[in-house]
């Protein structure tokens, strides 16, 4: 407990002096590697990298352990809790003959739809094989899952002549609301590559010090915030703020508690390129959406409003009625709180939000900002 305000200037005057959080806040200001180099949250360059960090045979140099680690992520603590036939034991016996696995980016495969007879393409951003194991990794960093591109996938892989002992889909993405359309896909997240991958990697006996410097930068990019959601990739710093949190307790709370009915300002994304504005029309954002994100809800006046999504026409079914968009949508609900002669427009994107299956939700705003970000990131590729 601060006694005095000499007490907190001497206690704030620690704190800022101390090693630890000097170091957190270096983090903040300087740029990583892959920032300065023009690419730091490019989707193509985190396939290179993973691709990189999980072959047996790259210049890491830890042989197959960062692949075992990353095997036993998506089987055992994945974030869809889906189970495989794969388990621990297994990938440590040997048999899956994983000193042989190749991986591989940006590999296209094309099959023929029987029902359609139409040719489907697919572009797998990862692909690690042997002769055992298939591992497709559908890798989304700015970019949301095109219109049932999961579920193409799953039409081609099946068409593949293959004779795989084990086949697994993956879908990794740094937000873990933003799921795989098909449900054979298994579904992780960069926390989790940083946790059970990156950081085992990190503190393996045999890392050169040229190779930790490298994940080291790595790890820094992931801090950084990612353009359409304001949050890093992955939280790299937790121990470092626990720690300092532990040290520095009575004088971090005096200032949790001045402030803690004040809202903070938004932290500023920092970017490895100009974030380029991008609207997009209501057609485009209902069309890119699936099952899982067809409910919204807000609150407004205390008072709970549900609607949902038809994902076919694009209306917004609100308390029995349709509606064209959003907005429309959004007018009605505040009417039914202040009553059917309240005229204000409102904004129908910043008012609701999606609800998933799993309780969380994310506003509609922010989703539209996703799939304008996708968008503009096929435009680019």
């Amino acid at each position: 407990m601060i006694r005095n305000e000499k007490e907190l200037k001497s206690k704030l005057n620690q704190l800022i002096s101390d090693s630890d959080f000097l170091r957190l806040q270096e983090s903040f200001e300087k740029q990583s590697l892959f920032q300065l180099l023009g690419f730091g949250h490019r989707e193509t360059m985190h396939s290179s990298f993973i691709s990189w960090l999980l072959s047996p045979t790259s210049s890491l140099n830890l042989g197959t352990f960062p692949l075992k680690r990353f095997l036993y992520y998506i089987c055992e603590e994945n974030v869809s809790n889906a189970k495989t036939i794969i388990d621990f034991d297994l990938i440590e016996s040997g048999s899956l003959q994983l000193e042989e696995m190749e991986v591989a980016t940006e590999v296209s495969e094309s099959a023929v739809d029987p029902e359609t007879n139409q040719e489907l393409r697919a572009r797998f951003d990862l692909c690690l094989t042997n002769d055992l194991v298939k591992i497709i990794v559908e890798n989304k960093v700015l970019a949301r899952e095109n219109k049932d591109q999961t579920e193409t996938y799953m039409k081609i892989l099946k068409q593949l002549d293959d004779s795989y002992t084990y086949e697994l889909k993956v879908f990794l993405s740094p937000d873990a609301t933003t799921k795989p359309k098909c449900p054979e896909f298994i579904q992780i997240d960069y926390q989790g590559l940083y946790d059970f991958v990156i950081v085992p990697c990190l503190n393996h006996p045999k890392i050169t010090t040229a190779n930790k410097n490298i994940l080291e930068e790595y790890i820094h990019n992931l801090r950084m915030v990612y353009k359409g959601v304001n949050k890093p990739m992955a939280r790299v710093n937790d121990e470092l703020c626990v720690a300092i949190y532990d040290k520095y307790k009575d004088v971090l709370d005096e200032i949790f508690d001045a402030v803690k009915n004040e809202t903070p300002e938004k932290r500023t994304a920092k970017m490895s390129s100009p974030i380029r504005k991008s609207n997009i029309s209501w057609k485009e954002l209902y069309s890119r959406l699936n099952e899982d994100e067809k409910n919204l809800e807000t609150t407004y006046g205390g008072a709970v409003r549900e609607a949902e999504i038809d994902l076919i026409s694009g209306k917004v079914l609100f308390e029995g009625k349709e509606y064209s968009s959003p907005s429309a949508a959004a007018i009605a609900a505040v009417n039914s709180v202040k009553g059917a002669n309240y005229t204000e427009r409102y904004n129908g994107y910043a008012l609701w939000s999606i609800v998933y299956p799993n309780g969380d939700k994310k506003k509609l705003s922010d989703v539209r900002d996703d799939i304008a970000a996708s968008l503009a990131q096929e435009e680019e590729d």
